[in-house]
């Protein structure tokens, strides 16, 4: 998303007038008859959505009411167009039910899209809630398609792979692949080919250190962030199976959701205030992969709490990410909190912490819906 946005009450009301507002969207396309704009944050994002159900061009064809729709409702309507108006409706409708709209009328060419009340977002469930932060945070790691990503040895890791770049230096590649073998060893055995053998004797080094000696061997580029292209393609051919897609759904759910349930009942004892927010568990769940957990910073959560004395979600998550960051080696603490923020606000925020200073941004800001999450309890049921 493009700096320079203005925002009031949620409203996007104006910036530069080719400013990406969502990855395919112009504010200009927004824009009124008289070149002002006033259109909800929420019916941006569902926009968006729409255009990526369908896989292929939307055009916004206006934005003024029109045959009895969108009258009293400003900012919070849209007319949409596409080369197939059928495939259009049913993209919306399936948008629909996923909540992210409350009404698709098919007008002719056009369909008129209509978002939820604000002040009424429907609940996210709990589910899909995991799937969307899960996005949002490999699009800090990766750019493309997430389960494309090959990195090399540019940061001591060895080898980084997927939407949230497990690798051998911390183990969980290792783990994800032994999940991997156990769903259908025959699939993946296809996936790497000629090299299955060799990549079963990495996975028996004797430790990690070893097996990120063996990848920084088969980096590549100046900074080693390339991997060999043979290595490369196994891999890619990895991330394409519909059954390991799937899996590494579940292991994200299985390691990282289990690390957001104890962050959360942590912070719950500390103060007890309900976080079900979608934003804050994001950036709490965005933590928990990059930093693993709140362990680190308990004394410094506490001691913030006590003094500042937060009266809601926000405020309580704000405090967690940040003295969180604090804790992470000195040269990333302002990305690890600029990170969080930018969560938190839907909009890049410039920290600087221990003499760095970041201003973290993310192509999928607009899938943070500012809605509570349904059944949290169940978040890893």
């Amino acid at each position: 998303m493009a700096s320079g946005l203005k925002y009031a009450d949620d409203y996007l009301i104006g910036g530069p007038a080719r400013a990406r507002v969502t990855p395919n969207f112009l504010l200009t396309e927004y824009a009124r008859a008289d070149g002002t704009v006033r259109v909800h944050r929420e019916l941006l994002a569902a926009v968006q959505r729409v255009r990526d159900e369908l896989g292929t061009g939307v055009s916004i064809a206006g934005v003024a009411p029109r045959g009895g729709l969108g009258a009293g409702i400003e900012g919070r309507f849209v007319w949409l167009k596409a080369a197939d108006p059928v495939a259009l409706a049913d993209a919306a409708h399936r948008v629909a039910r996923d909540g992210w709209l409350a009404r698709v009328e098919p007008r002719g060419d056009l369909i008129y899209a209509e978002m939820h009340d604000p002040s009424k977002l429907p609940a996210l469930a709990a589910e899909r809630a995991l799937d969307l932060a899960i996005a949002v945070t490999a699009a800090f790691e990766t750019r493309g398609d997430p389960y494309l990503q090959v990195t090399g040895n540019f940061d001591g890791a060895g080898l980084s792979f997927g939407p949230l770049q497990v690798n051998l230096g911390t183990g969980t590649l290792q783990a994800l692949f032994r999940r991997f073998a156990a769903r259908d060893e025959a699939a993946l055995r296809a996936c790497f080919g000629a090299l299955w053998d060799e990549w079963q004797r990495m996975l028996r080094l004797p430790s990690r250190a070893a097996q990120v000696r063996w990848a920084d061997a088969l980096s590549r580029g100046p900074r080693k962030a390339g991997f060999d292209p043979a290595w490369t393609q196994a891999l890619q051919a990895v991330g394409r199976q519909p059954v390991f897609r799937a899996e590494w759904l579940r292991y994200a759910y299985d390691t990282y959701g289990r690390k957001l349930v104890v962050a959360l009942a942590w912070l719950k004892g500390v103060r007890p205030i309900p976080i079900r927010n979608f934003r804050c568990l994001a950036a709490l769940f965005d933590l928990c992969v990059q930093q693993g957990s709140l362990d680190k910073a308990h004394a410094a959560i506490r001691r913030r709490i006590e003094r500042e004395n937060p009266q809601d979600e926000f405020a309580l998550t704000r405090i967690a990410v940040e003295e969180r960051g604090r804790t992470a080696n000195a040269q990333w603490r302002a990305d690890c909190i600029s990170r969080r923020l930018c969560i938190l606000e839907r909009e890049p925020v410039r920290v600087i912490e221990s003499g760095q200073s970041a201003q973290r941004d993310n192509p999928q800001l607009h899938l943070l819906r500012n809605a509570p999450v349904h059944q949290m309890e169940r978040w890893l049921a």
